[in-house]
């Protein structure tokens, strides 16, 4: 966890792509569209409607330009040939991540129709050509869709904000996992009841040892590692 930290988590590099990942970002916020949001998850403490501009939700509801660049160094990292994103929203995320790795294959889920449609556009728009955007609930993609044979390296978890709902979606990735894959969970101190889920991922069997960053959380499933919770402030 120290090479992760050191060489990762808290890697000052200015790297060339973080000018791509801007420029996303820009083009997103550039935009004047309206969306109607179809909200499946614990819904939303900022707005009062469902109607919702692309520059509010980029504001309020997407990665950070800090948290796409640390996603993006984590891909490169950990070296990630297969992601699976819960929670695409405008894409900020999945393109940083498909950024890092072009010729992984990156799987992103959205469950609410318009800002699918959104996402799958602007990624395309905008070079990315290595992601499979589903439009679906969590729910129905796991009832649904077919990918028993698949294991992913990296799962990141940004959707829901609810602590049962978040417990039901890592009961249904674990046997989509392997050895060294790493799972993402965001926002784990969104709520109490979030928080609390947190902690029951950390305590459960399967995991070795969990990473807590203050706002995502990281778990990992080396059996080799013995089971140990870190605490890193970025």
């Amino acid at each position: 966890m120290f090479l992760l930290e050191k060489k990762c988590l808290k890697d000052s590099t200015t790297y060339t792509d973080y000018l791509k990942l801007s420029q996303y970002r820009n083009s997103v916020n550039a935009s004047d569209k309206t969306l109607h949001i179809e909200d499946h998850g614990a819904g939303s403490r900022v707005f009062k409607t469902n109607d919702r501009k692309v520059k509010d939700i980029l504001r309020h509801n997407c990665s950070t330009q800090k948290d796409a660049q640390m996603l993006y160094r984590i891909c490169n990292y950990l070296k990630v040939n297969t992601v699976l994103e819960l929670g695409t929203s405008l894409g900020i995320a999945t393109h940083a991540m498909a950024t890092a790795r072009p010729d992984a294959i990156i799987t992103t889920v959205e469950g609410s129709p318009e800002v699918y449609e959104y996402a799958a556009t602007a990624l395309v728009h905008n070079g990315i050509e290595n992601v499979n955007c589903i439009g679906s609930t969590f729910k129905e993609f796991f009832d649904e869709y077919d990918f028993n044979e698949v294991t992913y390296d990296l799962i990141y978890i940004d959707g829901h904000h609810d602590g049962t709902a978040t417990l039901n979606y890592f009961e249904a990735i674990l046997d989509k996992v392997h050895n060294d894959s790493v799972v993402i969970f965001d926002d784990i101190y969104w709520s109490t009841d979030m928080t609390a889920a947190w902690n029951k991922i950390c305590a459960h069997s399967k995991v070795t040892a969990s990473v807590d960053c203050f706002d995502i959380g990281m778990v990992f499933f080396r059996k080799e590692q013995l089971p140990e919770r870190f605490y890193i402030k970025l």
